[in-house]
């Protein structure tokens, strides 16, 4: 009589029986959907680490060059490329605020201004305080209006007070900046 010895196909179709037998055909698919969930996520964690090690890498590589060389950051901004307006054009630009504020039908009674002469730290500069009296949403077109007609004006303060909730005329107290173009520089280009 010869002896029969199982192969390792015969053992393995031996416990798929088994398995089948035990788990039945639902708890073999959700044993093969657990295989393919753990395989999905290793593969997703080895991405989000592959991912953290570039950008770790990409930082220190950002940070030693910014650190190697100083760049002026003030030249990447779209105001360094705009012509900034010089000291002898502050009578034009307070025209042309009185005139946005105006157009909008805002009281403009009186305005505050006051030259600040270049230091090392800033630019030279035309401070505006005033106070307008009108309608919320005409104080906000005067301010977007403002804004974008000069692109060196900053606003500083912007306070509003209402006599009551019932009329909708608003009171606004602002104070601007607007940037000038050093003495020096009769182009009016951003100061360096």
């Amino acid at each position: 009589m010869t002896s029969w010895t199982p192969t390792i196909s015969w053992r393995l179709r031996v416990a798929g029986a088994r398995l089948q037998q035990q788990a039945g055909l639902a708890g073999l698919l959700g044993i093969g959907l657990l295989v393919l969930a753990v395989a999905k996520g290793a593969t997703a964690w080895r991405l989000h680490e592959q991912f953290l090690t570039e950008a770790e890498q990409a930082a220190r590589t950002t940070t030693a060059a910014a650190l190697a060389s100083p760049v002026d950051k003030r030249a990447e901004t779209p105001v360094a490329r705009t012509r900034w307006p010089l000291a002898q054009d502050v009578p034009t630009l307070l025209s042309r605020l009185e005139r946005a504020a105006v157009k909008e039908g805002l009281g403009w009674p009186q305005a505050d201004y006051r030259i600040n002469p270049a230091t090392a730290e800033s630019p030279a500069s035309l401070e505006v305080r005033c106070a307008l009296k009108g309608p919320y949403p005409n104080i906000r077109s005067f301010l977007t209006a403002a804004l974008l007609d000069t692109p060196t004006l900053a606003v500083r303060e912007f306070n509003l007070s209402r006599p009551s909730a019932d009329t909708p005329i608003v009171e606004a107290k602002l104070s601007f900046v607007v940037y000038l173009g050093g003495a020096d520089e009769t182009s009016g280009e951003a100061p360096k």
